[in-house]
């Protein structure tokens, strides 16, 4: 596959403006506008998820991606509200909005409930939990974000140069014709470069078990959560999700390495290792 230079251009330009936007965010922005911030790009991924299932033949329930996302949010803020709600608040607003007179047919009710509820665990989960590891308490969950984020973009960097050049063998040709075995080798190694950038310079309290840990965990996940949206899309016979990012798509583009890593990584550093301090 040959190197689409103009779209790598495009690509290096949004990830490198990007990069330094989401730092000084990261790093001097109260946290509530963080909470702010992920919520306004989660709407903008709701209306791209409508474009997806309207190309299935679905009507998109937006009601409960939307309460996901807010009462996710809330529960950053209010200790008598736990995210162990969610799944029957999802639940509970999908059966709502179904009941609510629309065109949809009939036959269509559970197929959409089924969408709706989809769009509330990849989208909502997604953004909630990216919320739940910036809020880490002080400066560790700042750092910690930037370290999120790096090695998310390590590794899709990686994988779009190599795969772009050398890429020959496709990992699921029908599913993600662009997707190689190379690229995603090189999203391993990407994600590791990034992993042990962090414990050299500012988390040195990373072992190298936890690098070895976040690598694999990065690459697999990512890799699932890219073939899953990968796989809607093409049904749907959208070439992306949205524009919102010159080079990359929308959001839901941009979450679909997240989606999955999203919440293991916030998990893994709350309950396994001491990273998320005190």
């Amino acid at each position: 596959m040959a190197l689409n230079r103009k779209k790598l251009l495009r690509r290096a330009v949004t990830t490198a403006a990007g990069s330094a936007v989401l730092a000084l965010f990261f790093l001097y922005l109260p946290k509530w506008c963080g909470a702010l911030l992920l919520l306004a790009a989660g709407l903008a991924g709701v209306y791209e998820f409508r474009s997806i299932a309207h190309g299935f033949g679905l009507r998109l329930q937006k009601l409960p991606p939307v309460l996901t996302m807010m009462f996710g949010m809330a529960t950053l803020y209010f200790d008598a509200l736990r995210l162990e709600w969610l799944p029957y608040l999802a639940v509970g607003a999908a059966f709502l909005e179904s009941l609510i007179p629309s065109k949809s047919s009939i036959k269509r009710i559970l197929p959409e409930v089924g969408v709706s509820l989809v769009a509330c665990g990849y989208l909502g989960f997604a953004i909630i939990f990216t919320a739940y590891i910036f809020h880490i308490d002080g400066m560790r969950g700042r750092i910690l974000m930037i370290f999120f984020v790096l090695l998310v973009w390590a590794g899709d960097s990686a994988a779009y140069l190599v795969g772009s050049t050398i890429g020959k063998r496709k990992i699921a040709p029908v599913i993600s014709p662009n997707k190689t075995v190379a690229g995603s080798i090189a999203n391993f190694a990407g994600a590791a470069a990034a992993a042990w950038a962090a414990k050299a310079m500012v988390l040195p309290d990373l072992t190298w078990v936890d690098v070895i840990a976040l690598t694999l965990m990065f690459g697999i996940l990512g890799l699932m959560g890219d073939l899953v949206e990968s796989s809607w899309k093409r049904g749907s016979r959208l070439k992306d999700s949205g524009r919102l990012f010159p080079g990359h798509g929308g959001v839901l583009d941009r979450i679909d390495s997240i989606f999955l890593t999203a919440p293991m990584f916030y998990f893994y550093v709350a309950r396994v290792t001491g990273l998320a301090g005190g």
